[in-house]
Order: structure tokens, then sequence, then C-alpha cells
């Protein structure tokens, strides 16, 4: 059974009560209030793709005759029902993805919001991520970027229109524009102080698949941060004058395996400003999957186990406070909303046979639930990673995942 952290409400004006979402028999206070699929097979014209991928998977026979959209790791509201969702690296790795161009994609979404609509998701625009000055190494002479280069995983608009997104494989934060050009070479996310024992004698984080280490054959000795462990969330200020960036997984050498890094980065200098918080979350297994701020100084945080289906069991939304720490220096936090739990109470969906979390007790089993957007200050906005052909979570064992766009109505103003 969930349990709510023993932990204050943050010193909020507001009362937010950490029975949301929570599981056994108490009454669920996250609502269902609109929803679209975007199916799972749907494919843009463009080059066959997943070449590195085994010929058959969940059903799929690979290479794809075109680009799959989906691999949505984060997204921007534009205006209206318009938004933008970044695409991670193609198919989950550097090796199995250097056939996948890098690229967000420009979506009108309509949410059902009740049992007589249906949720619409279309496609509109795309824009591909390229270096055409080359700023990053083993660039292809017309600067166009595939999985195998980047690992974009979050992204953020600044009001000049241009964009600073978080990568994996660096990990790192890249300036691009409007037109998904990077502007200037990638910045490097340095060790913070307290963990500098556990740095491996570098500056900065690194994973096996940073540029430097990459091709070495000690990569992994090298690295102080795992594979597919680096920026995982991104999120700035109402005001845009921070942007902050959450490391998704623990030190390779951290004795503390649920510690996790958020940084402070100053978007107007391009530089880390030595600002930190140290995160706690639920377990060893879970990752920090997206961050997204109320104000200057108050956030949603994302947590995520590897589970999927009948194993998903860590798919939640804490607020965190960054002047709220605990004695240990971590922060404190308030569960919000549990993706497990929500009340499907105007019957957007229904019981399917084989189908998991479906109907009133509605529960958003996907291994990777990576999107988060506030709508207001009490509704929020949740989409899935599908990791396309690979994931089967809401219909196992071999039907592959949908992209799910799920609001969800919160009892309590996020406001502090």
């Amino acid at each position: 059974m969930l349990q709510r952290p023993n932990v204050p409400l943050l010193g909020l004006a507001l009362v937010l009560m950490a029975g949301c979402g929570r599981s056994g028999d108490q009454e669920l206070t996250t609502h269902l209030t609109g929803r679209a699929v975007l199916p799972a097979d749907t494919i843009m014209p463009g080059p066959a793709v997943g070449r590195a991928l085994e010929p058959e998977i969940n059903g799929r026979s690979l290479p794809l005759s075109g680009v799959p959209v989906q691999g949505f790791s984060s997204i921007v509201h534009l205006s209206g029902n318009q938004y933008l969702v970044l695409q991670d690296n193609g198919f989950g790795t550097l090796a199995n993805s250097p056939d996948v161009p890098l690229q967000w994609f420009q979506l009108t979404v309509e949410l059902a919001a009740d049992s007589k609509t249906k949720g619409l998701v279309t496609l509109v625009n795309h824009t591909f991520i390229t270096d055409p000055d080359h700023f990053l190494p083993y660039v292809p002479a017309d600067g166009r970027l595939t999985g195998a280069h980047l690992d974009p995983e979050s992204f953020v608009r600044l009001a000049d229109g241009s964009f600073w997104i978080g990568e994996e494989f660096g990990p790192s934060l890249l300036h691009v524009d409007s037109l998904g050009r990077i502007l200037a070479p990638p910045v490097d996310i340095p060790v913070v102080p307290e963990l500098v024992q556990f740095s491996r004698d570098l500056d900065i984080l690194m994973t096996p698949d940073h540029p430097n280490l990459r091709h070495e054959a000690e990569a992994e000795q090298l690295a102080n941060l795992p594979r597919s462990g680096g920026i995982e969330g991104l999120a700035i200020t109402p005001d845009g004058h921070f942007i902050y960036a959450s490391v998704e997984k623990a030190m390779v050498e951290d004795p503390s395996r649920t510690r996790r890094v958020i940084l402070q980065f100053d978007p107007q200098t391009s530089a880390f400003t030595g600002e930190y918080r140290l995160y706690q979350v639920d377990a060893p297994n879970v990752s920090i999957a997206s961050l997204e701020a109320v104000s200057s100084s108050v956030f949603l945080v994302l947590e995520r186990d590897s589970g999927e289906g009948t194993s998903a069991l860590i798919k939640r939304i804490y607020l965190v406070d960054l002047d709220d720490q605990q004695p240990d220096g971590t922060l404190n936090k308030t569960l919000i909303c549990d993706l497990m739990n929500i009340r499907d109470k105007v019957g957007l969906t229904t019981v399917e046979d084989g189908a998991i979390g479906l109907g009133p007790h509605f529960s958003f089993p996907y291994v990777t639930p990576e999107c988060l957007l506030i709508l207001d200050q009490r509704t929020l906005l949740v989409v899935n990673d599908n990791n396309y052909p690979m994931s089967s979570g809401r219909r196992p064992p071999r039907t592959p995942d949908d992209s799910e766009f799920i609001r969800l109505r919160l009892d309590h103003d996020l406001k502090p």
C-alpha cells in the first residue's frame, strides 16, 4: 500500500491532500477530465528506420516503412490546442537508433471530455534537430542528427522562440533555435560539490555514451553516471529567469541509491549557477521522469519506476519547495497525484478485457510517463513515452502502447 511521506506541507498557503490518488480504500481525489490517444502505429513519410532492431517486436515487422510519431519525452504548450512534443532518440539506445532522425512534432490535441465524444491527436508539422555549424562531434556534412548523436529527453521554450534541450547521452544541455538548429556547443553538467567524492575524478557528469567516452573500451569504468541516467527533466520558471535540470539516476558510486540532483541553469549566460538541490526518490529503481515549475521555487516532480502493466507501481507526482529541505539536505516532498489511482467518474474509458487501468478506477500503467504540463493551477496534462514498438503496458503482452494524453483535475490549487 502506498504511504504518504512523513513530511510537512512545504509552508504553502494551500492544503494538498496526500490522499490524492492514494491506493487502498482511500477515496481517489484525482479525476480524469480529458483524454485523447495517438495510435501506436502512426507513421509519417520518411526513410525506413529500425534496421538495427530485431526483425519482429510485439507483432511489428522491422525496419519500419517510415518514421514513427512516438517517443514523446517532453511537451510545450503553444496556444489553444496546439502543442509541441519532443521525440527522444528513437528506439532507446545509441546503438539501435542511428537511422532515426531527431525532431519535435507539432500536434493538435482535442481531448474528449465525456463519454459521448472521442479525443483526437493530429500531426500538424515536424521540425528536425540539426547541427549545421558542427558544434557536435561525429556529425555528417549535412548536419542532420539521428538517435546515435543525442538522446533528447526534455525541452523548454524561451521568450525569443528558441529552446533549451536536456539530453541523456552526455548528459548536456543544448540551445537550439525555432528551426531546430543547434546554436552553440553543448553545456556539460557539473558534478555538485556534495557528490565530488563519487565523480571518478571528473568535473562533469559523464555516461558511457558521452562523446569523450563512447569509443573508449573502458567507458563503463570511466563514466560516473550510468547509461540512460542523464538529464531527464527541464523546467523553466514562470519569469523565464532560470531553468532547472534534473538528473534521472544516481551516480555510479553514490552509496545513496535514491539520491538525485536538481541544478539551476541561467539561460542568459548559458551556464549553471552553482545552485542545486538534492532530491530523494521513493526507491533505488525510480527515476525522475519530468520536472515542471509552479513558481520560481515550487516544482512538480514526476517519479517513475521501470515497471509496466501489472508491474507498474510507482508513477507519482510530488510537489517540492526548493526552500524546504530535510535535515539531511534533501527536499521535502508532498504527494499530489498517484498516476496508478485516478478516478474516471465521467466514463471517458471503459473496462476492456486484457487491458489494464481502464474504467472507473483508471491508471496510467506505462513504463515511462514523461511529459508533464501545468494547464492551470488545478489541472495537469500527462503524456507517456510509448517506446514504440517495445513497450506494452496498457494491453500486454504483445500490443505496442499508444501515446496517451490525459488531463487530470486536482482538488486544490497548486498556486503557492
